[in-house]
């Protein structure tokens, strides 16, 4: 809710959730957009913003709540900017995510009738993070509020595991009584073990006198095998940082805490099961493995007997994927660039790949498009957080691929945020 001040209130009707923390509503032909409400609410608003064809406003009353409201959880929101969705029933958090999905897949990629399975929902709404990175601000640890920078400080996060939520205290202790200032800490925990590693990032130079304090640290939480802080230039590490995770039945990888993994481990699994299942590979197969990391589907390729070209440009989850192949007695070619430069790399060496799999950050992969239309192959299979940057890599790539299923993946309740992935053959 929100204290109109000077604005005019009017009333209007949610229709939709849009790709981020707004619903939308219509007034004589303008969009709005406004935070914390639902499909279907009744509200008054207050322009905040006006842009001429659409404008941001504020809730100033809910006059009638959808039947798709809930009440939330957690006892940090409105606030907290972390779960812009909580208030909002889990199915129609999922109808929601593949509404929007839909749309990118038709507006941006111009596919009239994709191929848009039925989603998949979360194996948990709650409690399902296995890795929290949050915010630092004068000993204060948190996340930033909704649409700002004012840090909400918490005790626990409903998403969080328990093992992760148990390391929280202890964290908030350590940053306080370093001498650096850190910025940003991320907990990992290690599945259901209370197994857990820690990571600092920090602003300005390495402080001498906090490597002891770290490693007294450690010594009064034995459950935290290992802590590694970072700055602009230099990297520390005490004990051993990692933790084991689980990504296909039997199949483990090691990682740093501070290199990119899944947050959802169980439906990682999932997802994990669904890209082999559309990759269709028989032994043998030549299959380039785009932003790899760790070996999340590195190992499980290699396993099923594929010739994997593994290329990551982050050189600690680099390390952590040859140790994790080696730990595993596999093998793959590792290579330490980014994706454009090694796929440019395998069009220089006339490689033939017979299938693709690009699992890019949020801004999509845009810049390995030029040379996954020189080498070509069979199948590609794109696994996307951000369902516009998918849609408009796939525009990109339908002068020669068609784009056979897209699945959409539910890996992240509570946030707008979901996984989809996209399913591609040559055409000829």
């Amino acid at each position: 809710m929100s204290d109109a001040g000077s604005a005019s209130v009017t009333q209007a009707r949610v229709e939709v959730m849009t790709y981020g923390p707004h619903g939308l509503a219509r007034l004589d032909g303008k969009v709005i957009f406004l935070r914390h409400v639902a499909p279907g609410d009744e509200v008054e608003l207050a322009i905040e913003e006006d842009h001429g064809s659409y404008a941001y406003a504020s809730l100033v009353r809910l006059l009638r709540p959808s039947a798709e409201r809930r009440e939330p959880p957690c006892p940090y929101l409105p606030r907290c900017g972390g779960c812009p969705w909580q208030h909002l029933a889990y199915p129609a958090q999922l109808a929601a995510k593949q509404r929007n999905l839909a749309d990118h897949l038709e507006r941006i990629a111009k596919l009239d009738a994709p191929a848009l399975r039925p989603p998949l929902p979360a194996p948990a709404e709650f409690g399902y993070r296995h890795r929290l990175s949050l915010r630092v601000e004068n000993g204060r640890v948190g996340f930033f509020a909704a649409a700002s920078h004012e840090l909400v400080e918490v005790e626990r996060c409903l998403l969080g595991s328990e093992a992760v939520n148990a390391l929280l205290a202890p964290a908030r202790r350590l940053v306080r009584a370093l001498r650096m200032r850190v910025k940003r800490l991320e907990l990992a925990a290690e599945g259901a073990s209370a197994r857990a590693a820690l990571a600092l990032e920090a602003e300005g130079g390495w402080v001498e006198a906090d490597g002891q304090v770290i490693a007294g640290w450690l010594a009064e939480n034995p459950n935290v095998a290992g802590v590694v802080a970072r700055g602009r230039g230099w990297r520390r590490v005490w004990g051993d940082p990692t933790v084991r995770l689980e990504v296909a039945p039997g199949q483990f990888v090691r990682v740093h805490a501070g290199v990119f993994t899944q947050v959802h481990p169980t439906a990682n699994r999932i997802l994990v099961g669904s890209v082999l299942a559309c990759l269709q590979l028989r032994p043998g197969a030549r299959v380039a493995d785009a932003y790899c990391g760790a070996g999340n589907f590195t190992l499980p390729l290699a396993a099923q007997g594929a010739r994997v070209v593994a290329i990551e440009q982050d050189a600690t989850a680099c390390a952590d994927l040859r140790a994790n192949l080696e730990c595993a007695g596999l093998a793959a070619r590792v290579i330490e660039k980014p994706a454009h430069v090694a796929l440019r790399r395998l069009v220089e060496e006339h490689a033939r790949i017979d299938a693709l799999l690009l699992d890019p950050p949020r801004g999509g992969a845009r810049e390995t498009i030029p040379y996954i239309l020189e080498l070509l192959p069979a199948r590609i299979v794109y696994v996307s957080c951000h369902s516009a940057a998918l849609a408009r890599d796939l525009a990109a790539l339908r002068s020669r691929y068609q784009v056979e299923s897209v699945q959409l993946l539910d890996m992240f309740p509570q946030t707008y945020h979901a996984e989809a992935v996209a399913n591609l053959v040559l055409t000829c």
